[in-house]
């Protein structure tokens, strides 16, 4: 266990923290702002591997801090006025129509103007659900004030806690946490993708006559 902590350790020093917050950054604001790549993209597990990754690399939290903060708004944004230019004929395509099947599935629904704030800022901590509130907040024509406003709310207080509770972690427990990340975050990511392609079979057997 000490050598391979050591290996990763020498490993992640070699990474230049620059990559950390191009990777880190990329995921957060594509989840939101190209939707395919939120229904499959785990960054709750990215986030967490870049908190572990500056606490014992040459990566700063504080830098990921504020960029992954403000990539998770630019991201919201993105998606509210590609959902409010394209909603309709995106509706219609065959991603449409799967993403209305699952919002269908998860109850989620488009946030009402009286708890516009709360609905849309709570929904950064749902998984599927913060990939497509902002398509659906555009497509119906929130106030785009009010949309940012919550997205910023849960967008930074998202990407902070979960960034800095890691950090807290990966100081704590060291190189031994950080190989325990990334087996995790690896096994996640297949498993994750392997239950999809499983419940994505199971449900067109169920549907199919």
């Amino acid at each position: 266990m000490n050598a391979l902590t050591d290996q990763l350790t020498s490993l992640i020093d070699a990474v230049p923290a620059w990559a950390v917050y191009v990777i880190a950054m990329g995921v957060v604001y594509l989840e939101t702002s190209v939707i395919f790549v939120g229904l499959v993209a785990p960054s709750e597990a990215v986030l967490v591997a870049a908190g572990v990754v500056a606490a014992i690399g040459s990566a700063n939290i504080a830098i990921l801090v504020v960029g992954c903060g403000l990539a998770a708004m630019a991201g919201d944004w993105s998606g509210y006025w590609v959902g409010r230019g394209f909603g309709p004929r995106l509706g219609a395509t065959r991603m449409g129509r799967k993403v209305a099947r699952r919002m269908t599935r998860s109850r989620s629904k488009t946030p009402s103007p009286s708890d516009a704030i709360i609905a849309v800022a709570a929904a950064r901590w749902v998984g599927f659900v913060r990939s497509v509130i902002p398509l659906v907040a555009g497509a119906r024509r929130m106030p785009f004030r009010r949309f940012a406003l919550a997205s910023a709310i849960g967008g930074v207080s998202w990407t902070a806690t979960v960034l800095l509770v890691s950090f807290a972690v990966g100081e704590t427990l060291g190189a031994e946490m950080a190989l325990i990340v990334a087996v995790c975050v690896a096994g996640l990511a297949v498993g994750f993708l392997v239950f999809r392609r499983w419940r994505s079979r199971r449900h067109a057997s169920t549907v199919s006559p």
